[in-house]
């Protein structure tokens, strides 16, 4: 027999309430230090994407203002990318019926065109600012600080000293969203649907049916950028209907499956960096000030 502590009365051990396995643990409703912990999480597209914006802003201004925050992602840049990641080329020559030495030739050959490209910022950046190293740096900063980023690929004419028509075009996270025209604004509400096929976009992602990204909706400026060009979306598929390949890449780090947006760096630590930033701010005010008083 027990007392109910509600009641009062005297109930018999099999009325006592069991607790089994993650009951007992980090489901536990009773423990003191879980009491407050209620938490709820729905699909990929209302617990990212719906919070993306905020997200990306302020991870992308704890970078320009804390130290901290522009150490962690610089440091990654430096570990990952360095001087930059250049073309070795090693190829399966006897798959491909050539010999030792022929295969040997073939890969000097290709880096030799490879470096042609990429070493020239003009050839390989369709903005011309920067050679291929320092687009990769750049991919990588910008994923990091704002979830995710986007390579277009983009085709000019060749020239005499410039012969392969390649251009990479990078474009921030921020004008991949979805067009206000289907449904959807600009925060929070990211979800629409495309009136022509019917395929749903989840934040300037488009999917069909069986949930294959087929484009993306990239918008000609930015969120509250000071303009007089007049807004416009661009939709880009996926992959080229001709050749099948990439028309445009998206890096990014999923973290659940259905998920089509990436994910700030920062996005876990926001709260006490913000709250480091201002600590270290206050003790140098502070500090300041005490030295006017000494003085």
């Amino acid at each position: 027999m027990y007392k109910d502590k509600k009641t009062g009365l005297l109930l018999p051990d099999s009325a006592r309430p069991q607790a089994s396995g993650y009951s007992e643990a980090g489901a536990s409703r009773i423990r003191r230090a879980l009491r407050g912990f209620n938490s709820r999480s729905t699909a990929p597209s209302e617990d990212i994407d719906q919070n993306n914006y905020t997200l990306r802003q302020r991870g992308r201004m704890l970078y320009m203002s804390s130290p901290v925050a522009t150490s962690a992602i610089n440091t990654n840049r430096t570990k990952v990318v360095g001087v930059g990641l250049t073309l070795k080329s090693s190829i399966d020559h006897e798959t491909l019926g050539l010999t030792a030495q022929q295969a040997k030739v073939w890969q000097k050959h290709t880096e030799r065109e490879f470096a042609l490209w990429a070493k020239d910022k003009a050839a390989c950046d369709a903005t011309g600012t920067n050679d291929f190293t320092s687009l990769q740096q750049l991919a990588l900063i910008s994923w990091l600080m704002s979830g995710d980023v986007f390579a277009l690929f983009q085709r000019r004419e060749g020239t005499y000293l410039r012969p392969y028509s390649l251009r990479v075009h990078l474009i921030e996270a921020d004008r991949v969203r979805t067009p206000s025209g289907m449904g959807a604004g600009i925060v929070p509400l990211t979800e629409g649907k495309n009136p022509e096929n019917g395929n749903r976009v989840f934040d300037g992602v488009e999917v069909d049916a069986g949930g294959m990204v087929a484009a993306y909706y990239v918008h000609n400026t930015y969120p509250w950028q000071r303009t007089v060009e007049p807004e416009k979306y661009q939709r880009i598929e996926a992959y080229g209907e001709r050749t099948g390949l990439p028309n445009i890449l998206h890096i990014m780090n999923a973290e659940r499956y259905d998920q089509y947006r990436g994910v700030t760096y920062l996005a876990q630590v926001i709260e006490p960096l913000l709250q480091l930033n201002r600590y270290e701010r206050s003790a140098l005010t502070a500090a300041m000030i005490q030295c006017f008083l000494c003085d």
